[in-house]
């Protein structure tokens, strides 16, 4: 049963998405024992919750892929309505979990895909797209960060491997997709190769 203020949206058709299908059962159950002691995890996670606390009270977010939710809390204290997107409805479900310890937060789920949301034309503030780019192609990443671009209205925050990685993705990939948009924040993401990266409307 959800949640009284959640329900799912209608889910699309999966696409296989290389490894990331793995995301699932006890994998998705023990997704973030394994990695919350991690420091990559621990610095990421301090740097993405302080941006989200300088939003506004109240925006909307597109979490892409929303995992296991490890953003709720912040979600919750900065009173935000959520979108949470994933291929995989186990990790889905460990965030209605969460979300649930926070009576009245409104959130809505969907197993579905970053390069096409489904959601309308800027209809959330912001999107969050963590730990993505290296189950996507390069040609992907950009079909992604287009769809951000459509669907968002202030912010795109995500996280890549820029270099000396076997899936690297650089900063001028993401910047050659971008159309009235530029990437106004990247920041060391406890390596100098693995960023942070914030982009807003020109």
């Amino acid at each position: 049963m959800t949640h009284p203020l959640m329900e799912y949206l209608p889910p699309v058709q999966q696409q296989t998405m290389h490894g990331a299908g793995k995301y699932s059962g006890a994998v998705a159950a023990g997704y973030d024992a394994k990695r919350s002691g991690d420091p990559k995890w621990t610095v990421e996670q301090t740097i993405i919750e302080s941006w989200l606390d300088q939003m506004p009270d109240g925006s909307t977010v597109l979490d892409a892929p929303m995992g296991t939710g490890r953003f709720v809390d912040a979600y919750a204290r900065n009173k935000f309505r959520v979108y949470g997107l994933d291929r995989q409805p186990d990790m889905l479900a460990q965030a209605e979990a969460k979300v649930k310890q926070h009576p009245g937060m409104e959130a809505l789920f969907r197993v579905g895909d970053v390069r096409e949301t489904g959601l309308a034309d800027k209809s959330v503030d912001a999107t969050l797209n963590i730990r993505i780019t290296r189950w996507l192609t390069p040609a992907e990443c950009q079909q992604m960060m287009r769809e951000m671009q459509r669907v968002a209205r202030s912010a795109i925050i995500w996280t890549a491997r820029v270099a000396n990685h076997s899936h690297a993705r650089s900063r001028e990939l993401f910047e050659q997709a971008l159309e009235g948009w530029t990437i106004t924040r990247d920041v060391a993401g406890y390596t100098m190769d693995y960023r942070i990266m914030c982009a807003e409307p020109v």
